[in-house]
């Protein structure tokens, strides 16, 4: 049986069903943009289910007839001068994707609709992808006048260097199939038996011995989660310069109408 332990007025709903636990993207629009708060709240989620002894493994979970993240809130970034608010961006977006991968259990990621950008980038900190036939995946960085550093180096690290440089000079979407084949998921489903199909998958993950897959995964991430800390400056660095610039507000506020 499912419970429910998301806090009022979240954007996120935390369900169980057994030892897994579920994290819903619930509030906001279809399309899950994630502004900083959001990704701050993710963060503290997913760190106190990471520290939960009940919880056993866990899914991240767009939502039915929602996409699993749409990227950054364009409402919030067109407003970026290229001072220290983007610092201050940086380090959220830093700080969500290693809370992502210090995760000690097994973590999924059911992918429906858009995974772009920043949500593309929170997709590959699981250890686990599902995606519905229904997919579609983009990194669209340059297309839109900012850097590519996080995913640059988080492609590079799951699918190799080719399909990095294809995604990120192109801008172009990947289907679920082509995304399967290059490695970008592991497995596509139905879309209607996506939300069932994950949380199966997560609860055979659950079964694990946890002492053994922590200490995998520890050793598997570290090497990642260095490289992200690593990289905050030089990316704080290049998102200055690409917002002062002025060009990425303008391309960013045309695609939401109001440019």
């Amino acid at each position: 049986m499912a419970t429910s332990d998301a806090p009022e007025q979240s954007p996120f709903a935390v369900s169980r069903v057994g030892d897994v636990a579920q994290v819903t993207f619930a509030g906001g629009k279809s399309t899950n943009s994630m502004s900083r708060p959001r990704m701050r709240e993710l963060s503290r989620i997913l760190r106190d289910l990471d520290s939960d002894d009940a919880v056993n493994s866990i899914v991240l979970y767009g939502g039915p007839e929602r996409s699993f993240a749409s990227g950054g809130d364009f409402n919030e970034v067109i407003e970026f001068t290229g001072g220290s608010e983007v610092d201050d961006w940086i380090d959220d977006i830093a700080d969500l994707f290693v809370s992502c991968l210090g995760v000690n259990k097994p973590l999924v990621a059911a992918i429906d609709g858009y995974a772009i950008g920043l949500g593309l980038e929170i997709a590959l900190t699981a250890d686990f992808r599902i995606a519905s036939d229904k997919a579609r995946l983009r990194m669209p960085e340059f297309p839109l006048g900012t850097a590519c550093n996080f995913g640059g180096y988080m492609l590079e690290r799951v699918v190799g260097r080719s399909v990095m440089q294809r995604m990120l000079m192109t801008g172009d979407f990947w289907d679920a199939a082509t995304a399967e084949h290059d490695g970008l998921l592991h497995r596509v489903t139905p879309e209607a038996e996506l939300e069932a199909d994950a949380l199966a998958h997560a609860a055979r993950f659950a079964g694990y011995n946890p002492a053994a897959f922590r200490s995998t995964k520890a050793f598997l991430n570290r090497e990642y989660v260095n490289g992200i800390r690593q990289l905050k400056e030089e990316a704080k660095a290049s998102h200055r310069a690409g917002f002062a610039s002025g060009r990425p507000q303008e391309i960013m506020a045309t695609v939401i109408g109001r440019g």
